[in-house]
């Protein structure tokens, strides 16, 4: 059990904190959304998990998600008229 509790939490807890202060907090949100994405690829590859054609669209979202997030600028304001009003 401390095996268990110092790796899956401890370790896990410090290396995204150093990862946090490395890349910073933008970066390491976008990284962390991939996370449930990764947890479904390697259960697939690593465990023979079926994959069904939900999950895929669901994964699929989930990286076009992150991709526009990435693009985003999130320095440039709003234009005035296009919050609709």
């Amino acid at each position: 059990m401390a095996g268990l509790a110092l790796l899956s939490t401890v370790v896990a807890m410090l290396t995204f904190f150093a990862g946090l202060k490395r890349i910073g907090p933008v970066n390491t949100s976008l990284l962390s959304t991939l996370e449930p994405v990764m947890a479904v690829v390697l259960g697939a590859l690593f465990l023979g998990e079926r994959l069904s054609l939900r999950q895929g669209l669901g994964g699929l979202l989930i990286l076009v998600a992150v991709v526009v997030l990435a693009r985003g600028d999130p320095g440039r304001p709003a234009e005035p008229g296009a919050a609709g009003a």
